[in-house]
């Protein structure tokens, strides 16, 4: 029986349905299957949720600065209220499962966020590398160093990465109980670990969108399957 992942729903237009369907593509040569999380009645998402063998969330919009403590500045997007509520209440529900959890783009930035942290609304005029590059989704915008002490390094043996990038937005003081497992050459957190936890990982760039011609950003679904099935 293969496990089944929970993910909260991204929406039904043609560009998130195409978002959506490189994570289902991902899941499924991991050998697992989704299990999309509605999110108008969030209790019920959290319930929903926390039935299932692993959590990912996924990319989107950028993420309502007072859930940080910060007024929203213009370079800020709009944030999805429906996500904002919901997921909050769905992360801290399924954590308490003790079960996996995988953090990709907003995912990471989210998982911050509960834990305390903070975000930088807009890098795009500091960065010195392209981090919003939509168009190179299927290949790689800037390296990313990783931590040789972390879990990501064990996972996947590799203290430089190639990844691709998709955000605006970046960790800027990280969450209480979380740890820095990767940056990028310009100084920017790429990826969070949880070591109290038994399995939270969370990467800023998009893996699914990389994951069918790499074998190493594969990978990254593999194990994460792995772990839910046992």
């Amino acid at each position: 029986m293969k496990p089944v992942i929970a993910m909260p729903q991204m929406g039904e237009s043609l560009f998130r349905k195409y978002m959506k369907s490189k994570y289902v593509q991902s899941l499924a040569r991991a050998g697992a299957e989704v299990c999309w999380i509605e999110l108008e009645d969030p209790v019920e998402a959290s319930a929903q949720a926390a039935r299932c063998a692993g959590l990912l969330l996924p990319g989107g919009a950028d993420i309502e600065p007072s859930l940080y403590g910060q007024q929203r500045v213009d370079a800020c997007g709009k944030p999805n209220a429906l996500r904002d509520t919901a997921e909050p209440m769905i992360l801290e529900a399924f954590m308490k499962t003790g079960r996996p959890v995988f953090a990709i783009c907003r995912g990471l930035q989210l998982v911050n966020v509960c834990f305390g942290g903070t975000l930088k609304q807009d890098i795009k005029k500091e960065q010195q590398f392209r981090h919003m590059d939509f168009f190179s989704r299927a290949k790689s915008c800037h390296p990313v160093s990783v931590a040789e002490d972390s879990a990501l390094y064990r996972m996947l043996g590799e203290a430089q990465l190639q990844v691709n990038s998709m955000h605006h937005q970046v960790v800027d003081k990280v969450g209480e109980g979380l740890q820095v497992s990767a940056k990028s050459a310009d100084g920017y957190v790429e990826a969070l670990e949880a070591p109290e936890y038994p399995f939270l990982l969370a990467v800023q760039w998009h893996p699914e969108h990389m994951s069918k011609r790499s074998e190493t950003q594969q990978k990254l679904f593999d194990i994460f399957v792995k772990v839910c099935e046992k």
